[in-house]
C-alpha cells in the first residue's frame, strides 16, 4: 500500500469513527449539532470538510422529494452489509447506497494505572444500527447534487462562524440600478427582494424554492450576499 492511499484509508477511518460516535450519543438520547467534520490532510495541509451523518440527514429534510426503498440486508458471521435505493422523485433519478459493517469493533484496553495500552475486539451489540445509517448516509450523499451539498456545507460553515469552501470575489461597484432579465450585471442587487424578483422573471422560481436550492428555509436564514446568491443559482440552474 503506497503513502497516499494509506493517508485516504486513515481519513475515511477517522470519519467513519465520528459517524459511529454520533450514532451511539443519538441512541443515547443526545441532541447531535456536529453537522460537519472538518480536519487538516496531514501531508499536503489541504482543508477537507464532510457532512456528518447528522449532517447529510439535515440536508436531505432541506432538500425534500427523496424517498429510500426499504433496505436489502444481507447477514453473515462476521458482518452485515446492507443496501438501500434512494429516488429523487422531482428529477427521476435513482443510485443506490450501501454499507458493509462488521459485528466486532475495536475497544481501547487500559492497565491498572488507567495508561492505554492498545485496543481489543469485542462484540458492537449496535451494529445493525450503524450499517443501516451509514447506508443511509451514502446513498443520500449520491442522490442530492454535489454543488446542492457545498451549499448546504457553506451553510453549515457560516451558521458556525467559520470561513465557507471558496471565498467568492467581491462585486465591483454598481454604475446604475436597473434588473434586466435577459443581461444582468450580479453587481446591481441591492437585496435578496431584488433577487427574488429577478429569479422569478428568469427562472420562475418561487421564493421558498430559491432558499431551499441554497441550503436554507427561508430569507432571514440566508447568510450570503445576493451576488454569493445569484452566482450559486445560476450555476445550478443554467450550469
Amino acid at each position: 500500500m503506497d503513502e497516499i492511499t494509506s493517508l485516504m484509508l486513515n481519513r475515511i477511518q477517522e470519519i467513519e469513527q465520528r459517524d459511529d460516535d454520533q450514532i451511539l450519543a443519538e441512541l443515547a438520547g443526545e441532541y447531535v449539532e456536529d453537522f460537519i467534520y472538518e480536519i487538516t490532510d496531514k501531508k499536503t495541509k489541504k482543508r477537507i470538510v464532510k457532512l456528518s451523518w447528522s449532517g447529510t440527514r439535515e440536508m436531505a429534510r432541506f432538500r425534500g422529494n427523496i424517498t429510500l426503498d426499504e433496505p436489502m440486508i444481507t447477514d453473515n458471521d462476521g458482518y452485515v452489509r446492507v443496501v438501500v435505493r434512494g429516488t429523487d422523485l422531482t428529477r427521476n433519478f435513482s443510485v443506490f447506497g450501501g454499507c458493509h459493517q462488521p459485528k466486532k469493533m475495536k475497544v481501547k484496553i487500559f492497565d491498572e494505572q488507567d495508561q492505554p495500552m492498545g485496543f481489543q475486539e469485542q462484540d458492537d451489540p449496535y451494529y445493525f444500527t450503524k450499517a443501516l445509517s451509514k447506508a443511509q448516509r451514502n446513498v443520500l450523499q449520491s442522490v442530492i447534487p454535489a454543488n446542492f451539498t457545498a451549499r448546504m456545507i457553506d451553510s453549515f460553515l457560516l451558521k458556525a462562524g467559520r470561513a465557507p469552501l471558496k471565498q467568492l470575489a467581491k462585486p465591483k461597484a454598481a454604475t446604475k440600478p436597473r434588473i434586466n432579465t435577459e443581461v444582468i450585471d450580479p453587481t446591481e442587487f441591492k437585496s435578496l427582494l431584488e433577487l427574488e424578483k429577478y429569479a422569478f422573471n428568469r427562472w420562475h422560481l418561487q421564493p421558498a424554492d430559491i432558499y431551499k436550492e441554497l441550503g436554507y428555509t427561508k430569507r432571514s436564514d440566508c447568510a450570503e450576499t445576493p451576488w454569493e446568491c445569484y452566482l450559486k443559482l445560476k450555476a445550478t440552474i443554467e450550469g
